[in-house]
């Protein structure tokens, strides 16, 4: 079978692989049917994430056809569509009922190398997945697999933001970053109500693809992005900022839009990046500072209902469609900004 995996900083090929199999009874084996590729594996792609050895299949959104399951799964079914959470979890410790799955002694991220469990990622055409009844969810006839393959990561990872950080009807809401994460942080954080939600970016038709589903764009790259906020609300700061990028300057950003008492959600996948203010300037601002993990087996059933609705389109923010083949040419684009999101099929 194909995968796409990871061989060195910017080395991803598309290698000819065994076929996985089961190897523990609550297994099950999915054939993937689309795939995506995550802003976050940039940061493989780059080299910055520990324990990765070279020829580890990466991805963690997919979706597919379950083609074998072990004697020890009892709700999910061959034949069967499913999505998949972006990590496995046990499903029946306190801290998966307590619905903080990361805390879980057999939490693994599927792609992400021995650092995070060692599995083998989705981006190919086969995949063992652990914990199968736990980790997948079944898909409704009625949505296509580009409807439902980010429950299982990024839509999952947006809403959590605004859920976790108290996103509050009438709220100031700034989103920092116009990719992935923060084009679905914009329609999750519209479900409270907000009195406005402003995305901030460099590029202006990222902005104006989220500007299409709602937001007040604000263009870093022609204005400073806090007097140009200012300008908008009168004078005042954001309530609510989520930070959807991952680096230095997106957290110097969010800390300036910050009001006094507001909360900042750090969405994007952070490695080493340091705090862009102190500890005491940060308490005498009383900034309430979240790291977000996303929670797909916490909030997927619901983000499901969501979308099905009609509340939610994810799929919108899909701009490349590539077969598993391309997906060198993919990375590389995606890495210079070219596309936003791409998806690949089998």
């Amino acid at each position: 079978m194909k995968a796409v995996r990871w061989h060195g900083v910017h080395d991803v090929r598309v290698d000819d692989v065994a076929k996985p199999e089961i190897i523990d009874p609550e297994d099950a084996i999915l054939r993937v049917t689309t795939a995506a590729i995550c802003g976050s594996d940039l940061h493989l792609y780059h080299g910055k994430v520990p324990k990765l050895r070279p020829g580890t299949t990466i991805g963690h959104e997919f979706v597919g056809v379950v083609d074998a399951v072990g004697p020890g799964v009892r709700s999910v079914e061959p034949g069967q569509r499913y999505v998949a959470s972006m990590a496995t979890a046990c499903g029946r410790c306190s801290a998966c009922i307590a619905g903080t799955h990361m805390g879980c002694g057999r939490y693994a991220l599927f792609g992400y190398g021995d650092l995070f469990g060692g599995l083998d990622g989705g981006q190919a055409e086969y995949v063992r997945v652990p914990i199968a009844d736990v980790t997948l969810s079944p898909i409704s006839d009625g949505l296509s697999d580009e409807q439902a393959i980010f429950v299982g990561d990024i839509l999952s990872t947006a809403y959590t933001s605004c859920d976790e950080i108290g996103l509050e009807h009438g709220d100031i809401a700034v989103v920092v970053g116009a990719g992935p994460v923060g084009q679905l942080a914009v329609q999750c954080a519209q479900l409270s109500t907000p009195s406005a939600v402003y995305v901030v970016d460099l590029v202006e038709e990222r902005l104006q693809q989220a500007a299409a589903t709602g937001a007040v764009p604000i263009n870093a790259a022609e204005s400073d992005p806090r007097k140009r906020l200012l300008e908008l609300t009168g004078g005042r700061r954001a309530d609510v900022v989520i930070e959807a990028v991952g680096n230095a300057k997106s957290l110097e950003t969010a800390w300036k839009l910050a009001g006094t008492s507001g909360r900042i959600a750090l969405a994007g996948f952070l490695v080493d990046e340091p705090f862009p203010d102190s500890a005491g300037r940060t308490w005498l601002r009383n900034l309430t500072v979240r790291t977000i993990v996303g929670q797909p087996i916490k909030y997927r059933d619901r983000l499901t209902r969501l979308i099905e609705a009609g509340k939610l389109a994810p799929e919108g923010i899909i701009t490349d469609r590539v077969p598993i083949d391309g997906a060198v040419d993919a990375y590389k684009r995606l890495d210079r900004r070219e596309i936003v999101k791409v998806v690949m099929s089998f």
